[in-house]
């Protein structure tokens, strides 16, 4: 028993096939879990005239064709963030709205070449709809997309649980709770945007 080296046989069973399943199984559990998407929506009111009811006002915007006229517009500001551990080739998601909601117009705001929103069925003035699917290209882990929507509602309301967003991939939508949590996230994104840039190098 006592020239059994005891340390030599521990690290031989660390390094052996069983520790490497655990640690396999770790990494794998870790890839596979379902991945947390952090979702901010910021609501404004761009024109409303149900704002004061004395007043019948609207508003006249020239599309393509035509000349249309809404009593109200809001602008919907949502900020996707991948703040899980795997990355997108390709994220699907869509956006749902109520009947009663309309999307006019889409911004979308690609920090460079490499980071595409590509829609299938864009809203516009001339299209008017309340459903529509987006894909990001790519989706990887830190990375931020941010989108604006132009909305109208028949009764002069949106709030921000109208806007819903759904997808079939393994994920969950996670709410970013505070303009720090936002800044944060921000902040450690690698790849997005001349402002993340220049904060690296100093």
């Amino acid at each position: 028993m006592e020239d059994i080296n005891w340390i030599q046989i521990g690290i031989g069973v660390l390094g052996g096939g069983a520790f490497g399943a655990l640690i396999n199984q770790y990494f794998h559990h870790r890839r596979n879990k379902v991945q947390p998407i952090g979702r901010n929506i910021e609501l404004k009111s761009f024109f409303n005239a149900t704002d004061n009811s004395s007043m019948s006002t609207q508003i006249s915007i020239t599309g393509t064709t035509e000349e249309h006229k809404f009593t109200n517009i809001f602008t919907a500001s949502i900020q996707l963030i991948n703040k899980g551990n795997s990355d997108f080739e390709e994220f699907d998601f869509g956006i749902t709205l109520p009947e009663s909601i309309k999307a006019i117009k889409i911004l979308k705001d690609s920090a460079d070449r490499h980071h595409q929103i590509n829609l299938n069925n864009e809203p516009t003035l001339e299209n008017q709809i309340n459903e529509f699917d987006i894909t990001l290209k790519p989706f990887n882990r830190k990375d931020v997309y941010d989108i604006d929507l132009q909305l109208t509602s028949e009764n002069g309301e949106i709030k921000e649980g109208d806007i819903v967003c759904g997808t079939s991939h393994s994920i969950k939508f996670v709410d970013i709770v505070s303009p720090t949590e936002k800044a944060l996230e921000i902040a450690k994104s690698v790849a997005i945007g001349p402002m993340i840039i220049s904060l690296n190098k100093y």
